[in-house]
């Protein structure tokens, strides 16, 4: 299974890449996110671990607010990628490979673990997410920015949504959108799938002995503007869950 996925993500990593290039390139997008980051990390430069880096988006926007930023991913394509994007924006993540549930890190090596549409596709999330909370120092936060991305997954209004949002894509960015589906043997094996989400990744964090548990919903709406959700916001409800070791 995680081999099925490693393909996936490989295969689509170069369209993965430039799909959210604008997200660091928008000065709006850049500082919504690094404000709502901001918000539940603070302002003190932390150590912090970006799980399921992809083209290490995220683990940039960091590094620009000054944190200390470890990045890792389990796909080569989307390490490359990482890595060139690394030497356009100059700066200093340190990128490795490694797999969500069993990273190369010591015990409480991390201020703050952090991922970015990562735990939906885990195969064993309870592992992942004891495993998160092993490598984070005592008192140390995890924030999980995910979505629900299978609720009425084949409504009438996510389908047309979706064909809007191609055309968006099209006018404004000259591109297609990525068309790397999931095997449907892959999906049968993902526990978000059938998940109730949010309410699922509460209850797994509890039971790896987080406390403090906050969601913050519509993390779209805060992030993007009005062109932006159009193009971006049928895949599903996206949400920030922060938990305290």
């Amino acid at each position: 299974m995680k081999w099925d996925l490693k393909e996936y993500w490989n295969s689509d990593a170069n369209s993965y890449n430039k799909s959210i290039q604008a997200l660091i390139k928008s000065q709006r997008a850049k500082k919504a996110w690094q404000n709502l980051f901001t918000k539940v990390l603070g302002q003190k430069h932390l150590n912090i671990l970006d799980v399921g880096t992809g083209p290490g988006i995220i683990a940039f926007l960091l590094s620009d607010l000054g944190h200390n930023v470890t990045a890792v991913d389990f796909s080569e394509g989307m390490l490359t990628n990482a890595r060139n994007n690394a030497l356009v924006y100059n700066l200093p993540v340190r990128f490795e490979k490694g797999d969500a549930d069993n990273l190369p890190f010591p015990e409480g090596a991390f201020d703050a673990v952090v991922n970015r549409y990562v735990l939906w596709a885990i195969t064993k999330p309870e592992k992942a997410i004891s495993e998160w909370r092993r490598v984070l120092k005592p008192g140390g936060r995890v924030v999980i920015i995910d979505g629900d991305w299978y609720h009425n997954e084949k409504s009438l209004k996510r389908t047309l949504w979706g064909y809007l949002s191609k055309l968006l894509i099209l006018i404004t960015e000259r591109r297609y959108e990525r068309t790397c589906y999931q095997d449907e043997d892959v999906k049968k094996e993902l526990w978000s799938v059938e998940a109730i989400r949010p309410k699922a990744d509460i209850e797994l964090l509890e039971n790896a002995g987080f406390k403090n548990i906050q969601v913050i919903d519509k993390i779209d709406s805060k992030t993007q503007n009005l062109l932006e959700y159009l193009k971006n916001g049928y895949s599903g409800d996206t949400f920030l869950e922060t938990a305290v070791k």
